[in-house]
């Protein structure tokens, strides 16, 4: 299994998976980062190959100032290919949990088809953010020999290079996630945050990027002046863009925001003080804050795109917006706060028994392992 961050969704995923499939009686040699934060499991064995520079040292400071963070991480990658390489010659099958960079997956995969590898991918998100590499993703898919992807919406957006070698297999339920996270009550979680008890509060979850939905989220804000939101997260650009109206006094006295990279003891305060947890996502394939919330008992709100409708039961386990808009958003924030906390609760437990029906992570392991089959089978 490869997993190159050590960190983050992707990362929380590849734990979850891997446990699953140790405890299915395969057995897992996991290639991640050498700060990675993978606790250990049995039947899985953890090799550090990825060395990045991030943090606070002294070299990561001055490699931010010089602006060189990409460009080294990029060469540190690199040279990790070898020692991939070794690992697959190794293994059965290598299973990529996609690649931060495609142009450098490509060179990854490569290096593993030289080493003898099959290699499955999952694609976490079957788009591109902000970049052209179609024909990227089409090497990627010819080199790979099987791809993963969690909805049924995925399927058409996967380049035709894999087609017929395509598994549709469900992200994982993040209900042990949550409860890492330690046992919080409501009020104890909105006293420390500073949020009132009798309080309407959304809650937007997960790394801060623009096309997270932070504009529409507080332009729909604005036109329910009963809501409060509270913003939780990694900032990756959404912060600074909408910095002005965050700021206003419109929004100001509305907003709670804590930045960084959040502990799941800090996340689980976050959810435990929220009603309905909001993803005003533009492009989407599925989402593994959808999931933690439906581990945290929240309800949710999601705009009509990619697979996130497959995971929500509109009026069940939260708010379908009628379109992609803030208006709709806005009136479905409408619709959660006049529905009110018990509602809220409701549909929270809802959702939480959804996750652990629909998306039980012995499933996705068996229907992971039965890929893992055929492609050996086709070897």
């Amino acid at each position: 299994m490869i997993e190159q961050g050590g960190r983050g969704g992707v990362a929380d995923y590849t734990a979850e998976l891997t446990h699953a499939l140790a405890q299915a009686g395969w057995r897992v040699a996991l290639a991640t980062a050498a700060d990675h934060r993978f606790q250990p499991t049995a039947g899985v064995r953890i090799h550090k190959v990825f060395h990045y520079v991030r943090g606070d040292s002294r070299l990561a400071r001055a490699t931010r100032r010089a602006r060189l963070g990409p460009l080294v991480n990029a060469v540190r990658f690199l040279v990790a290919v070898p020692r991939l390489m070794a690992l697959a010659r190794r293994a059965d099958i290598v299973h990529a949990q996609g690649w931060e960079f495609a142009p450098l997956g490509v060179v990854a995969i490569a290096g593993l088809r030289l080493a003898g590898a099959r290699v499955v991918q999952t694609s976490h998100n079957t788009f591109e953010r902000g970049r052209a590499l179609d024909r990227t993703h089409r090497l990627l898919a010819r080199l790979t020999s099987y791809t993963i992807v969690h909805t049924q919406a995925d399927v058409p957006r996967v380049p035709r290079e894999a087609r017929g070698r395509i598994a549709v297999i469900p992200h994982g339920e993040y209900g042990f996630l949550a409860r890492s996270g330690g046992p919080v009550e409501r009020e104890a979680a909105r006293a420390a945050l500073g949020i009132g008890a009798q309080a309407f509060v959304a809650l937007l979850f997960g790394q801060l990027r623009p096309d997270k939905g932070l504009g529409d989220l507080l332009a729909a804000l604005a036109a329910v002046p009963d809501a409060q939101l509270l913003i939780g997260g990694q900032e990756a650009g959404a912060l600074a863009a909408e910095r002005a109206r965050l700021e206003s006094p419109e929004l100001a006295d509305r907003t709670t925001i804590r930045e960084g990279f959040l502990a799941m003891d800090e996340a689980a305060r976050l959810f435990a003080a929220a009603d309905v947890v909001v993803l005003p996502y533009r492009l989407a394939s599925q989402s593994g804050v959808l999931l933690l919330a439906y581990g945290f008992h929240r309800p949710v709100i999601v705009y009509p795109v990619g697979g996130l409708i497959e995971a929500v039961r509109d009026g069940d386990t939260g708010w379908i917006c009628a379109r992609a808009d803030v208006e709709a958003l806005a009136q479905a924030l409408g619709q959660a706060l006049a529905a009110g906390a018990q509602e809220c609760r409701r549909r929270g437990e809802v959702g939480a028994r959804l996750a652990a029906e629909r998306f039980a992570w012995p499933v996705i392991a068996r229907r992971t392992g039965e890929v893992y089959r055929e492609v050996l089978g086709d070897g």
